[in-house]
């Protein structure tokens, strides 16, 4: 195999933004067909690639020549269709979250296993390289023991975002929200610098219970919260080491906190940056060794790969299709994936009963 083929599943806004633009780096892979339940916009991407193009999954399944499929439809979706691809023999790049229960990754991670399939989950976080710096940096001990970490990710939630291409009312309905959307993205990333979490505690609820898209063909249209739009949860990842994690959609865009900062014995590491259109990132070191006579900030450089990467919003695709020409176990593994749905889980299960819960799965 030279080349992996794969068909994309969700011609919407995620895959418009992030993914339709970037292809053309993924030297090492092939785009043969595309599928999206409103015909225009899967006949839309397929003129633009000249591949063909489906309006029902199962058709494409039979009909379409792939290896992989990349499912970037809405949270809702991504359980039933990575199950029917995985059955169907195809390897599973999906966006996040890969489902919305542990007992539905267990499924997938037990049908991929079973098939010899390869099963990736967004987010790539823990494959950039600012992330992997980090990651270095931890073990080589700079910052001392780390005590514990603080991540941030509130916005102002889709139907905010102006000009938003499609209708946001998903995002707000049961089994997506701010938490399973961005959060697990969060999650992702603390649990593979920090290890896997123990316990986690957490205050969720509905703050804004109707929202009103402010631009886009759906402008004006109001749209009722069912998903939790706000929680705030503390991990426990063992031996003294906790984590903060909020995640909220607001009516802002506005903050001067840090995306990540982990406190350590003799230091913190800071990383902040690497929005949507700029991609970069800023990680600075605050060494407190006075002995050595280090006190103070600097910023780091990051780690370079060995290769030219492609961008950055489509490296967890690339690292996929990586795995399935070399047949390489996968970092962002579904097992990795199942343990932040399960936080996920647990944390509104914490939130209603007032009391810590203990958590399970492991990666």
């Amino acid at each position: 195999m030279d080349k992996v083929k794969y068909a994309i599943v969700g011609c919407g806004s995620v895959s418009g933004n992030r993914y339709f633009p970037h292809l053309s780096a993924l030297t090492k892979g092939q785009l043969t067909a595309v599928c999206d339940a409103v015909e225009e916009r899967a006949r839309r991407r397929a003129e633009e690639f000249g591949v063909p193009y489906y309006t029902d999954l199962d058709e494409m399944l039979v009909k379409a020549d792939f290896d992989l499929l990349v499912n970037l439809t809405n949270v809702q979706n991504h359980f039933p269709l990575n199950l029917k691809a995985l059955q169907a023999g195809k390897h599973v790049y999906t966006q996040k979250p890969m489902t919305v229960t542990v007992e539905e990754a267990t499924i997938l991670i037990d049908e991929a296993a079973k098939r010899g399939l390869k099963l990736v989950s967004e987010d790539a976080g823990p494959i950039f390289p600012v992330n992997l710096t980090i990651r270095k940096l931890l073990r080589e001990g700079v910052i001392g023991k780390v005590v514990w970490a603080r991540s941030r990710c509130t916005h102002w939630g889709p139907a905010i975002i102006d000009n938003w291409p499609t209708d946001p009312t998903w995002f707000y309905k049961k089994g997506a929200g701010p938490l399973r959307d961005v959060g697990i993205e969060r999650l992702q990333l603390l649990t593979a610098l920090l290890g896997p979490a123990r316990r986690v505690t957490a205050m969720s609820g509905i703050n804004q219970p109707v929202v009103v898209v402010r631009g886009g063909p759906n402008k004006g249209k109001r749209i009722e919260v069912e998903e939790d739009d706000v929680t705030l949860l503390t991990l426990d990842f063992g031996d003294s080491i906790f984590a903060m994690l909020d995640t909220a959609w607001v009516n802002v865009r506005a903050t001067r906190v840090p995306d990540l900062e982990i406190y350590g014995s003799k230091g913190v590491i800071s990383k902040s940056g690497g929005h949507a259109k700029s991609r970069e990132f800023i990680l600075e070191l605050y060494r407190d060794e006075p002995e050595l006579g280090i006190r103070g900030w600097t910023e780091v450089e990051l780690i370079s790969p060995e290769q030219p990467l492609p961008p950055l919003q489509v490296l967890g695709l690339a690292h996929a299709i990586d795995c399935v020409l070399e047949d390489k176990k996968p970092i962002l593994s579904g097992e990795h994936a199942r343990h932040c749905i399960e936080i996920i889980e647990k944390a509104f299960i914490a939130a209603r009963t007032g009391i810590t819960q203990e958590l399970e799965t492991t990666f």
